[in-house]
């Protein structure tokens, strides 16, 4: 089967499959290229931690606030900021709800989630097109730079299918906001604008 793919209708289709199957795919995103699995799927999940090095937590990538609130406490205020801000290059911590149907491997014994909403079409289609979050994470093993030409992948990645939009706008990766607590915390600056 072939490999690489550019970004169009017809990949969603592959990449939902891929992702359905257990599989772990690599795609652009609005910021640094990602890995990408099934958020609750414990097996594609072990898959990605192996690959990696590392275990979790594990953003998740999911299409709408009504999405994270399957997934967190959505208080009115962080409802507020988050409409202000996402789609876009943040990733927000939330409380996780903890009565959702997440892997364990996300989270890794954290109390909060990770949440994206790139603003690029294809992942939002992506998730959209699942009904459920996909994780996110840098598309590299840890230790080493993440890796922006995905044309020239790794020996690391080659049994893995590449969704490619072919942009490779300098990024930082997504500034990580934690809105567990009263007051907003900055976790890590990245392509998102501070201060909001």
């Amino acid at each position: 089967m072939k490999k690489y793919f550019k970004i169009s209708k017809k990949s969603l289709k592959i990449a939902q499959r891929e992702i359905l199957e257990g599989n772990i795919i690599i795609h652009s995103t609005d910021t640094l290229p990602g890995l990408a699995v099934d958020a609750t799927n414990d097996y594609a999940l072990k898959r990605l931690i192996k690959l990696k090095g590392r275990g979790g937590p594990f953003s998740i990538i999911v299409a709408s606030i009504d999405m994270i609130s399957r997934y967190s406490f959505v208080s009115k205020m962080n409802a507020a900021k988050i409409n202000e801000i996402l789609p876009g290059p943040y990733t927000v911590l939330l409380k996780n709800n903890e009565s959702n149907n997440l892997s364990s491997y996300v989270t890794d014994q954290s109390k909060l989630v990770g949440f994206r909403i790139p603003k690029h079409s294809f992942s939002q289609n992506l998730v959209k097109s699942l009904n459920q979050p996909i994780v996110t994470t840098s598309f590299n093993i840890t230790g080493q730079k993440s890796i922006l030409e995905l044309e020239k992948v790794s020996e690391h990645f080659k049994e893995i299918v590449i969704f490619d939009d072919e942009k490779r706008d300098p990024s930082k990766g997504s500034t990580i906001l934690d809105l567990s607590q009263r007051n907003m915390k900055i976790i890590r600056k990245g392509d998102g604008d501070l201060p909001i």
